[in-house]
């Protein structure tokens, strides 16, 4: 039996002759709209705000249609009815209506202006259905008519200082669709167009705050605004529907529908950048790197009964502190690197030049941070850090009580940590740094997980990690973790109960974050070899703090060998050379040519599809990835875990 019934082929559509309205007429898409439509013998009103270069417009056109221009600011309360009733009073009908104009706004939702986001989605949501509201009458009245409309995938993802736009966005779309679905019986198509980046004046037109740049989800790579115009002409002459005219953009949008985690991944990075914006440095997206992780010391003072690293502790006993000669290799290319993250596989701490060092950074326009066990901290340390630029500080904590804190951090007092946590929170200035806990779950503490949930609320934290003990050298960090290669009943109980714990931080106000107990393969880590490297206490630049200290692991049970993967080394070396090593540069290619197959093969998907179907689409495009370099397929970082 036939679930659905097979759609009748629709009839092409010919603009010649037709009576249309185009808002957003002069901008870059709006205007190759025009010169397409005029050029097919349409009857044109073009409308965008009054000061718009209509004469420009009007200049450029050819063909056999007409042109008439009628201004109207469309953020403006009213404006779209009243531009409905003029064209109407002008044309008589009108058969086509494309709502083209829309407006982005770049600022993070805390910096949003009142009057500004109501402009926003005046003009990008409210503004296009009052006009189809208003018009859709006239095209009934003929038996038909054809509203295009222009979307954006930024309605799909939370875009760190897109969250007006994108909201607008998501707004239009859904009222699009519904709208497609009401007047399909009265012969009206509806086509609802995402075309990806295009390479116009969009972004140099936008509002701000703070001078704000913007993030940009798909890239600021945009295609030719004719060539999209003519796609959007050709396929309104056909069947009504949702287009992406951008496999990369559906791709990406698609990910962030049925693999929020994945999207939220690949932005965090770009938050980050945001976060770290400050005038007169160079913004965070223009920089070559978004991470540096610098080991400021592998010694520690502490001996936790997880720890991978305690052999490479011995080995450097010597020289655990990073020298202040490799930060100063480093210093003049602070401009470059959007965040620095001061840990690595010891107590950073102990590294003497730390608050100094922070304060490089801070200056140069870069989000710094770093872990800690928080033991030897006190208040003047934590006032320093704070005056000194400190973004965020994560404080590993595995228990609720000191009895429970002091069996796995050997050699730690619970009181002293609790205190420095509080002390932290109070001293906080303009909300920074973000306080967090890095809680990694063990079968000595997994009871532990609403608990310490309750303990973050009453110390001042923000955030809280629920973090695997994930890696493994030799015999150190063995048998800890609590993921396994396939679901089990114990794994289920693990991930209910994780879910209450996350549930009450919601409640609370805590943010909580957590990995998977089960292998779910990543096209790139959080480790990104694209952006990002790390620098050995000693100067050795590796992909991430794994890659820099080989050695026998425990991947899924089975042993297997990480690599020592070596970029170069500062002592010899600058930093843009070791960037451009062989060894880095393949490491980078292989993780573009596996984001690029993910991201690809999931916009090969319809958005038609049942979730089944996209569930198993995605899988599908994991095999199709390009095997990982040696050692990241043994990492259980690639595999969310």
């Amino acid at each position: 039996m036939r679930l659905f019934k097979r759609r009748r082929r629709t009839r092409s559509y010919s603009f010649e002759g037709k009576k249309v309205l185009i808002t957003g007429a002069t901008g870059g898409l709006g205007s190759e709209l025009t010169r397409g439509l005029v050029a097919r013998n349409a009857r044109v009103a073009v409308t965008d705000r009054p000061e718009a270069a209509f004469d420009e417009l009007q200049s450029g056109l050819h063909g056999g249609g007409s042109f008439l221009a009628i201004p109207a600011d469309l953020s403006i309360e009213g404006e779209a009815e009243k531009l409905a009733l003029t064209v109407l009073e002008e044309l008589g009908h009108v058969d086509v209506l494309v709502n083209n104009a829309g407006i982005a706004y770049h600022a993070l939702v805390s910096e949003t202006v009142d009057t500004t986001t109501r402009r926003v989605f005046e003009l990008n949501a409210l503004a296009p259905i009052i006009l189809a509201k208003t018009l859709l009458p006239s095209m009934k009245s003929r038996g038909g008519g054809v509203v295009i409309n222009i979307l954006s995938c930024a309605g799909f993802l939370p875009v760190p200082t897109a969250a007006v736009y994108g909201a607008s966005k998501a707004a239009f779309y859904s009222l699009a669709r519904t709208l497609r679905l009401e007047v399909e019986p009265d012969g009206i198509r509806v086509f609802n167009f995402l075309p990806g980046p295009i390479a116009t004046d969009f972004n140099d037109n936008a509002m701000r705050e703070n001078e704000r740049a913007g993030v940009f989800a798909c890239g600021l790579e945009g295609d030719d605004p004719a060539r999209v115009a003519r796609r959007i002409l050709t396929k309104a002459s056909g069947e009504s529907g949702d287009y992406w005219l951008s496999i990369l953009s559906k791709g990406i949008a698609l990910t962030g529908t049925i693999w929020p985690k994945l999207a939220d991944f690949r932005l965090a990075p770009m938050r980050d950048q945001e976060l770290s914006h400050r005038a007169g440095v160079i913004p965070p997206e223009q920089r070559r790197w978004k991470l540096w992780q610098v080991e400021s010391s592998i010694d520690c003072n502490l001996n936790c009964i997880m720890c991978p690293w305690k052999y490479d502790r011995k080995v450097h006993a010597e020289s655990g502190d990073m020298p202040e000669a490799v930060w100063e290799r480093l210093r003049p290319h602070l401009g470059q690197t959007a965040s620095i993250d001061f840990s690595g596989g010891g107590e950073p701490l102990l590294q003497p030049k730390l608050r100094e060092w922070i304060e490089d950074a801070h200056k140069a326009g870069c989000r710094t941070g770093f872990s800690t066990n928080g033991i030897i901290l006190d208040p003047v340390r934590i006032r320093g850090f704070v005056e000194a630029g400190l973004d965020w500080i994560c404080f590993s904590v595995d228990a609720a009580s000191g009895e429970g804190y002091e069996r796995i951090r050997l050699g730690a007092d619970f009181d002293v940590l609790s205190r420095n946590i509080a002390e932290m929170s109070q001293q906080k200035t303009d909300n920074r740094p973000l306080v967090m806990i890095n809680f990694v779950m063990m079968k000595e503490n997994v009871d532990q997980l609403e608990k310490i949930v309750l303990l973050a609320d009453d110390l001042g934290v923000d955030q809280i990690s629920f973090k695997q003990c994930d890696v493994i050298r030799g015999e150190h960090g063995k048998g800890f973790g609590l993921f396994r290669k396939e679901e089990t009943d114990r794994i289920r109980d693990y991930r209910r109960a994780l879910g209450r714990a996350r549930r009450l931080a919601r409640k609370l106000g805590i943010e909580a974050s957590s990995f998977s107990f089960v292998p779910d393969e990543l096209p790139v880590c959080a480790h990104d070899p694209r952006n990002s490297m790390f620098i050995r206490h000693d100067g050795q630049v590796s992909p991430c703090v794994s890659l820099a200290m080989g050695g026998e692991t425990t991947f899924m049970g089975k042993t297997a060998s990480m690599p020592t993967v070596v970029y170069g080394q500062l002592e010899d070396q600058d930093l843009v050379e070791i960037w451009q090593s062989e060894t880095c540069r393949y490491y980078r290619e292989v993780f573009e040519q596996r984001d690029r197959v993910f991201t690809e093969g999931v916009g090969d998907c319809s958005m038609d599809d049942c979730v089944f179907t996209l569930i198993e689409t995605l899988e599908d495009t994991k095999k199709s990835m390009p095997a990982p370099p040696e050692g990241c397929g043994v990492c259980h970082y690639l595999y969310d875990i």
